[in-house]
């Protein structure tokens, strides 16, 4: 005598179809292991009147062959990006204790020492007011009004000392310049030479970032050229 079967018995094709898209919703992950394990229950426990289809059987192994396949490209896409990082930090301790040039003006000088900066002018200048502020706290230290320029790279310098021509002790200081043409004033960039202290990696833009002084980090893309 043949028992009678119900469908509460067993998970019919398009309840396993249900089953499996409510664990790909959740937030475990499905490894290998308990894949397999889900699929051999399954087929265990079938309902003869509604085997699952060969086509249905083949798709969800080739699914699964699929985002294995995805898993460990990641996984070697994640360790080749780490890799690189390493190889970018080991480069990055190189330029400790050399000079790069930077944008912003940020600079280490003082004590009667002359530092130099420069600014791009493509249309030249009437007049170029230089100004040099202190790192720390932001005083003005030092200001000098020059003459026309002419297009191209002008050289800015300062003597290490005040406005009143005293000597400032070392330390970080921040260089500017303000360029009137024809009646406009605007601001011109200045780029310095700034010795590097250390360097970091900056997760956020994914690259190395430099220390040039009193805490302030500048990115490696943004270097011009390096010195010693």
């Amino acid at each position: 005598m043949v028992n009678t079967l119900t469908a509460s018995s067993f998970a019919t094709t398009a309840q396993y179809a249900n089953q499996q898209n409510a664990g790909m919703a959740s937030e475990d992950d499905l490894g290998r292991d308990a894949f397999l394990t889900l699929l051999t229950t399954q087929l265990t426990n079938q309902s003869p009147l509604d085997p699952m289809d060969n086509e249905a059987f083949v798709a969800q192994l080739a699914q699964f062959s699929s985002v294995e396949g995805i898993k460990g490209m990641q996984t070697s896409l994640e360790d080749m990006v780490s890799g690189m990082r390493q190889d970018q930090m080991m480069s990055g301790a190189n330029l400790v204790g050399k000079k790069v040039s930077v944008e912003g003006g940020y600079f280490f000088g003082g004590n009667g020492q002359t530092s130099s900066g420069t600014i791009n002018l493509p249309n030249g200048a009437d007049s170029v007011v230089l100004s040099v502020y202190d790192g720390e706290t932001g005083d003005l230290i030092y200001q000098e009004t020059q003459g026309s320029k002419d297009p191209g790279t002008v050289a800015l310098d300062w003597n290490g000392l005040n406005s009143e021509g005293e000597r400032v002790q070392s330390g970080s200081y921040v260089m500017t310049a303000s360029v009137t043409k024809d009646g406009q004033a605007q601001t011109a960039l200045v780029k310095t030479l700034a010795e590097v202290k250390s360097v970091k990696w900056n997760p956020q833009t994914q690259q190395l970032s430099l220390e040039i002084g009193n805490g302030t980090y500048v990115p490696l893309s943004s270097v011009d050229s390096i010195s010693s």
